[in-house]
């Protein structure tokens, strides 16, 4: 027998581990081409999915910690359809989500939905639709606007195969900072720079008026401010590729707009149309089900209108309850997809069913 030394033996060994590896990784290459060559449907979630495994790589440069899926691919009618996350934000409920209400109701409202008692955690939810005519991005997301939690749209999409270049229409469904503040890079460039931009006319000239007033809100100064000057930068870098839009307006093909103001003077809701299927993208008509579902009257600390606000939200969620349709609800928990469900004077949401694969 022969009879090796030890030094040569040690790099035996370190040639084998490495045929090892080579061979594992040849292994896991080929999988991974044979379950994309398959005709498997497009999934959601899917553990070993290279977008899925891109936007978790994102999100974990920016927060040091693993997250899941970011993108929830479905269908309406003949439109492929994306929700993307921008993030969420956890912020204490009082004063600004529910600043007419009691304390003990507040905390009795989060408890009986098993959330904790001092905090309100909001997602924010947009909307991504291929018509095969258009690519259309429903609202922009945060961008830097409200902290490090955010502003994670333009690179959600990225991840999931949509670059922002490719973008040619951007509706607006209210210009808040979460909805516009993704507009402009943190460069001062536009996002989506080859994008026609829609806004409601009565929302554009509310915020672009030389004085704006938020004296309704009950919020502090310093956000009011935060929140004007966020819609002059944002809304003037689009004032040249912009077209307004009034209630009951197609605005791009399949698309029409929905008169929910209240909130803000112009906000609109959008119903997404394809043969048979509709969805309706609620905006900010309501934030979560334990506030504006199983209290509807309540207000939160940014409706302009409170009065309007409220009403729109019980003529809104009385509509896709008679009328079931699919909902997308931009602050819902994530992918923020459901139906509304009437019981007498409150409401509830029953969310999709999640789908693992989506049938071309």
């Amino acid at each position: 027998m022969m009879n090796f030394s030890k030094p040569f033996k040690q790099v035996i060994v370190l040639i084998l581990v490495a045929c090892a590896v080579i061979a594992s990784s040849i292994g896991v290459t080929l999988s991974s081409t044979e379950a994309q060559t398959s005709g498997l449907s497009t999934t959601n979630s899917t553990p070993h999915s290279a977008t899925n495994s891109a936007i978790n790589s994102t999100n974990n440069s920016a927060t040091g910690s693993t997250t899941n899926a970011a993108v929830y691919r479905f269908k309406v009618g003949a439109i492929d359809a994306l929700v993307v996350s921008d993030g969420s934000l956890t912020t204490p409920p009082l004063p600004n989500y529910a600043p007419t209400a009691e304390p003990a109701e507040v905390e009795q409202a989060l408890r009986e939905r098993f959330l904790p008692a001092d905090q309100l955690t909001l997602y924010f939810n947009a909307l991504y639709l291929d018509t095969g005519r258009n690519k259309i991005l429903i609202d922009t997301g945060s961008g830097r606007e409200l902290g490090p939690t955010l502003g994670r749209l333009a690179a959600n999409l990225r991840a999931a195969g949509v670059p922002p270049e490719t973008i040619d229409t951007v509706i607006l469904t209210h210009a808040h900072p979460d909805h516009i503040g993704g507009i402009l890079t943190a460069y001062g460039r536009l996002a989506y720079p080859n994008a026609r931009y829609y806004i409601s006319k009565a929302e554009w000239a509310f915020w672009t008026a030389a004085n704006v007033s938020l004296a309704s809100l009950k919020i502090s100064e310093g956000f009011k401010q935060a929140m004007v000057a966020a819609a002059h930068r944002h809304l003037s870098a689009i004032r040249e590729r912009v077209t307004l839009f009034q209630p009951g307006q197609e605005i791009v093909p399949g698309i029409q707009a929905v008169d929910a103001a209240g909130h803000t003077p112009g906000q609109t809701a959008l119903l997404i149309s394809s043969g048979q299927s509709r969805l309706i993208h609620a905006a900010d008509v309501f934030f979560n089900e334990a506030f504006d579902l199983e209290h509807p009257d309540w207000q939160t600390g940014f409706d302009l209108d409170p009065a309007q606000a409220a009403a729109t939200r019980r003529q809104l969620l009385n509509q896709v309850a008679l009328n079931p349709m699919l909902v997308l609800a931009y602050h819902m928990p994530f992918p923020a997809l459901g139906h509304i469900r009437a019981r007498g004077e409150r409401y509830e949401w029953e969310p999709t069913l999640w789908q693992f694969e989506v049938a071309d």
